[in-house]
């Protein structure tokens, strides 16, 4: 058995939906963050991630 830590980014939307994406390589916020950019994640004002589902729904 292997333990393994990597860095994971959860969508700070107004209703905490709970969807999360991760790097299973990656050991910072930042790269996850370069990499999430690409798959329609936001960031908003404050540090907050949003979703592309919740943004699509307009939950800004």
């Amino acid at each position: 058995m292997s333990v393994a830590t990597y860095a994971e980014i959860r969508c700070d939307g107004p209703d905490e939906c709970g969807n999360a994406t991760h790097l299973p390589y990656s050991s910072t916020a930042a790269e996850v963050r370069a990499v999430r950019r690409e798959s329609g994640w936001h960031a908003r004002p404050g540090g907050r991630d949003i979703c592309p589902a919740c943004w699509t729904a307009g939950h800004r």
